[in-house]
């Protein structure tokens, strides 16, 4: 019976220990990312016959578990990625949006200032003044497309190099996460279950990766955890990831695209060298595959605000360039000699070719958005759409057949010229640079008196010339700021939405998993008061059977 009395007391110190242990495991870690509350599960053991029924062996301790819902992880990461989504977008939308539409940035006081300066020449075709501020104001007009149209190219640089420093980190938590499949299996094998701590920590690997790019997990049977992008595509299996990296897109040199290495690679050397050399074996992630996280926010703001933004701005500088250089070669200077190119030529000969071709432009919308390189080689052109790499091979009029606009050749091309029509707002420029260039007067006029082409050059401004003669130059460019402002807004209120959705279910299940103090600390007591009473019971059980044996004596 002593024995007995005995062996209960020490096991029940042993689970009044544990539990302590556990305890304080809980409260050490209260600011430990990822960490959730464990608890020891006691079990009593089997109880013992004694002829008038059955007595207590004591109490074991089953396991030490720690507290998780799937349902409420699944939640948390659905929404903390639509948050970072959102968040992401919003932030880059509204430097676009301030860039376009902050009167002190935006397009519109240019074009404005422009076209009144050729009012004024109009008014008064001879003065020099008038013809002075045309040209500071068609200066202006450039300068300001050059301004906005370098901020862009440097915003579209810029997110490049954000998706390549992204997916650096995506390589490294996928290496950390498979370097932590091969500790949880290891205490696995060592104690027969996961180890809670290292569970966790694993699991907030996961929660940081997708809040980078929207991810779903598999728990295999060995322990380990499979990674995939919400595209279905394979991120990490066992021990095994798949490097992330970006490469030019097809479509647009100037624009990267997030690529995955089809070929799988061990963690070990991931985890050295978070840039991987990606192998021939790549594919291309495009915002459809990839629709939350920090990734996906870029991906959104670069190809739904910036990209449109660039192209509709070269659309703006190109149909600028282009109808005001047309309309002023119509046109005799102060001299009366034929009026050139008011702009710089949005056919740009590149270096070492002397020919000088035309553009006339109809229906800028058939323009290719990111451009064309032309070449010539003594007796036919070839024009190449840089979006996407089709080639066209014939004369002047063939190779531009369907394209929105027609060339012409004012100097004839030699063997070997090429050209290249795109970026033109990072391009734009004067041609002109002397007031007595200016050709304010109609073709066979006498003098310069005559203001005809001015006032045509000037009508420009209310001409309906832009998406394919449904747009004034303004109405256009109102368009692409108020569809920037748009998309701000829009990404504005899904942020908040899902800040709101993703707190509520950080709450929730901070409820379930969360260390509470106040609970921990009753815990505390009562694990110490069983840790006594257990002592106590073995100082009992010593008193009688010191009883026993002066009894025998």
């Amino acid at each position: 019976m002593s024995s007995g009395v005995v062996g209960i007391a020490v096991s029940g110190l042993n689970a009044a220990q544990a539990g302590i242990r556990t305890t304080q495991q809980n409260i050490a870690n209260i600011n430990t990312a990822g960490y959730r509350r464990q608890e020891v599960v006691f079990t009593a053991e089997q109880p013992q016959g004694a002829g008038h029924g059955y007595l207590g062996s004591g109490v074991s301790v089953t396991e030490v578990r720690h507290q998780y819902s799937q349902f409420l992880d699944t939640e948390v990461m659905l929404n903390q990625s639509q948050l970072a989504r959102h968040d992401e977008a919003s932030n880059r939308a509204a430097i676009i949006d301030k860039l376009l539409g902050n009167k002190a940035s935006s397009l519109t006081p240019a074009m404005d200032q422009f076209f009144a300066a050729m009012q004024e020449v109009a008014n008064d075709p001879t003065s020099s003044v008038p013809r002075q501020n045309l040209l500071a104001a068609g200066n202006n007009l450039s300068q300001r497309l050059n301004m906005l149209g370098n901020k862009l190219e440097d915003y579209r640089t810029g997110s490049n190099n954000d998706l390549a420093d992204l997916s650096r980190q995506v390589n490294v938590l996928t290496s950390q996460i498979a370097q932590a499949n091969i500790n949880v299996q290891r205490s696995i094998t060592g104690n027969g279950r996961p180890a809670n701590d290292v569970v966790d920590a694993r699991d907030h690997l996961v929660e940081e990766l997708n809040k980078l790019v929207n991810v779903t997990r598999i728990d295999q049977s060995d322990g380990t955890t499979s990674i995939y992008l919400g595209s279905g595509q394979s991120l990490v299996a066992g021990q095994t990831v798949f490097a992330l990296g970006t490469s030019a897109s097809s479509t647009d040199s100037l624009t990267h695209d997030l690529v995955i290495d089809l070929q799988p690679r061990m963690y070990s050397s991931l985890m050295a060298d978070s840039s991987p050399v990606l192998g021939n074996n790549i594919q291309a992630l495009g915002a459809s595959a990839i629709t939350g996280g920090k990734i996906a926010g870029v991906l959104d703001y670069r190809e739904n605000v910036l990209v449109p933004a660039i192209r509709d701005l070269n659309r703006v500088a190109l149909s600028v360039a282009a109808e005001v250089n047309e309309q002023h070669r119509s046109g005799v200077d102060y001299n009366l000699a034929a009026g050139g190119d008011f702009f710089a030529n949005p056919v740009q000969p590149l270096s070492g070719s002397t020919g000088r071709l035309q553009m006339n432009l109809s229906n800028d919308l058939l323009v290719d958005p990111v451009g064309y390189e032309l070449s010539y080689n003594g007796a036919n052109y070839t024009i190449t759409a840089l979006s996407t790499s089709v080639s066209v091979t014939g004369n002047l009029a063939a190779v531009t057949a369907g394209k929105g606009f027609t060339l012409s050749a004012s100097t004839a091309p030699v063997a070997g010229d090429t050209w290249i029509i795109g970026d033109q707002a990072r391009q734009m420029g004067m041609s002109v640079t002397t007031t007595a260039a200016i050709a304010a007067a109609a073709a066979g006029a006498t003098g310069p008196g005559d203001n005809t082409n001015a006032l045509a050059l000037a009508g420009l401004q209310s001409g309906r010339i832009l998406n394919n003669g449904t747009s004034t130059y303004s109405m256009a460019y109102n368009q692409t700021v108020g569809r920037t402002a748009s998309q701000s807004a829009q990404s504005d209120l899904n942020r908040d939405a899902f800040q709101s959705l993703a707190d509520a279910a950080v709450a929730t299940r901070q409820s379930l998993v969360g260390v509470n103090l106040d609970e921990e600390a009753s815990n505390l007591i009562r694990f110490q008061q069983a840790y006594q009473a257990s002592a106590r019971a073995i100082q009992v059980a010593n008193q009688i059977f010191d009883e026993l044996l002066a009894a025998v004596r």
